[in-house]
Parts: C-alpha cells; structure tokens; sequence
C-alpha cells in the first residue's frame, strides 16, 4: 500500500501555496464577468479549494512557528513576539494594498468612514464587503497559541481537533432564521469563515507528524476524506467541498515529486506572492473598470477574456512587488 508522507506537506509547502493561489485566480475569474463553458464554470466553484489548502499549510506552519517559543524563559514574552511577527507578516501588505485602494476609493466618491470599516475588516463581518480572508485570519491568529496550549495539556490532541472539527462542521450546518437584516447577514459571515476552518485545524494537527515524517497510508488520506465528501453531498452536510483539499493534497505532493524544476518554480513564484495576489485579483478588476473603461467596453473585450488577462498580469505584477517591497521592510525591522 502506498504511504503518504505527511512532511510532504512541509516540503512542497511554497508550491502548495502556489497552486492554492492559481485555484483563487482561477475561481474568482466567472466573478470578474469571464465568459465560459458551464462545466468550467462547476470547476471554479470548487477553486475554493485553494483557500483551504492555504489554511491547511497555514495551520501546519503555525505549529512549526510556535515550536520556536517553547525553550523561552519568558513564555508571555515568546507568544507576544510571536504575535508580532505572525500579524506583521500580513497586516504590512494588507494596509498598503488596502490603503492604495481606499484612497482611490474615496477620491472617486467612497465615505471615509467606509473605507475606514473596510480597512479594518469590519466591512466583511457585517457587509460581507473587502478582504474576507484578512478578515478570518485576524482572530484565527489570536486563538492559535491557545489552542496549541491546550494540545499540549491533553493526551490524545488528534481526538480533540477532531472534536473541534465536528463541531465546527455542525455549527456550519446550521441556517438560523433572523428577522434581523443586518444579524442574519453577520451570521451568514461568520458561517462562510467556520467552512473553511476544519483545514487549518487538520493541518495543526498533521504538523507533530509532519516533524516526525510519519507516513499514513494512502486509503486514509485519499479514500476517507472522499467518503466524507460523498456523504456531505448527498446528506446536505457540511461544506463537502472543503474536504476535498484532503484528498487533494496528497495527489499534488505526490505529482510534485515528478515535476521539472521549471514548474516547480512557477508554483513557488506564485506560492511566495499568494497573499498579495489574492488582495490585488480582488480591486484590480475594479480599476480597470473605472480608469480604464475603455478597455473594459472595447469590443476586443468580448466575455471578459482581455479584461481578466489584465486583472492576472497587472495584479502579479503588483503583488510581486509589495511582497518585495514587504519582505525588504520587515527583515530591516
């Protein structure tokens, strides 16, 4: 039987990351207007995998990160450290990519105070507007020492994340019915981040056998997760989709060991810039529309496929450069 190796997952951890962000690209393309074959239009909507693959390698890399704390005298000054350098790592170009387009924002007319809510995430959790991942990952940073403590404390931590994942799953399920409008919209985005989180838990999960380089077998870490998936569908359980990254995983991991290195570095290119392409694949498209209108009128612009060409480049081009730019700063700092 064909075993996995769950550091793998450490090992291709930047091409992981780049193909979670050719999977945003790509799914975020039908709501840019792209013009596509039904089937392909199915497809982008299981590109939300890509988010849950960057929040499994995410929960497996704040393991490690955590790791580095452990043997400090001062354990509050360790975590607070770790703080530092968790939120820096994203804050920094979310408040330049998020600043450039709230200023362009207000000059064409937005309220400060809009771009204020949006800036600070607010705006997703009660209008389901602006960077709804940033928006996840603020409080999910927070909790992650925590839970980490707690999987410390504990004999079996496997059975208590999959608890949590149960119940996470279980909250997920559920449709409250609000006479409240603006209640029943928070609710609906807090239940869109909950979808997502079993993958981030899995990951912190994984991340001890991943140290280790334990192997699981390929039944377990393709069969089951399929299984599950095939009975959230038909069951209307769950967000099944976000399962899939599961099975997902291991495939690539595998595939990667046979690719050349040209693609291998094209994943890691995209791996090393997946945060700044997912803030600017979300505005760019925006720009384009208002300052360039004649491009996004043009009849060369047929079902989107110039404009979107433009949202990909101009975006990576973008996001290359802030990450750049961010990576100077903050080894500086």
């Amino acid at each position: 039987m064909f075993q996995f190796n769950v550091n793998d997952i450490s090992k291709y951890r930047t091409q992981l990351m780049g193909i979670a962000t050719l999977l945003v690209i790509f799914g975020h393309s039908v709501g840019n207007g792209v013009v596509m074959p039904r089937w392909m239009e199915s497809l982008c909507g299981l590109a939300s995998v890509g988010v849950d693959i960057f929040l499994l390698v995410s929960g497996l890399g704040l393991w490690y990160s955590l790791k580095s704390i452990d043997s400090q005298v001062n354990l509050w000054g360790g975590v607070k450290c770790w703080y530092i350098r968790r939120y820096k790592r994203i804050l920094v170009p979310y408040f330049i990519i998020a600043g450039i387009g709230n200023i362009l924002a207000v000059m064409g007319g937005r309220t400060i105070a809009e771009a204020v809510l949006n800036i600070s995430t607010i705006s997703y959790w009660l209008e389901h507007k602006g960077a709804w991942y940033i928006a996840m990952l603020i409080p999910l940073y927070a909790i992650t020492p925590v839970h980490d403590a707690i999987c410390k404390k504990i004999k079996n931590p496997v059975y208590y994340t999959l608890v949590i994942v149960i119940i996470i799953v279980g909250i997920s399920s559920l449709h409250f019915e609000c006479p409240n409008v603006g209640l029943s919209q928070f609710i609906e985005n807090v239940r869109h981040v909950f979808v997502h989180l079993p993958a981030f838990f899995i990951g912190f999960m994984l991340a001890p056998m991943a140290k280790e380089e334990k192997c699981i077998s390929f039944l377990w870490m393709i069969v089951v997760p399929l299984f599950l998936v095939i009975m959230m569908k038909y069951l209307h359980f769950g967000y099944w989709p976000g399962f899939l990254v599961f099975s997902f995983v291991p495939l690539l991991c595998r595939l990667f060991c046979y690719s050349g290195k040209t693609f291998m570095n094209v994943l890691s290119f995209f791996g090393k810039i997946s945060l700044e392409s997912y803030l600017f694949n979300g505005i760019v498209g925006s720009w384009i529309i208002v300052y360039l209108p004649w491009i996004y009128e043009s009849p060369v612009n047929k079902g989107c496929y110039l404009h979107y060409a433009l949202v990909i480049i101009v975006g990576t081009a973008l996001a290359y450069w802030v990450n750049r730019f961010c990576e100077k700063a903050l080894k500086k700092n």
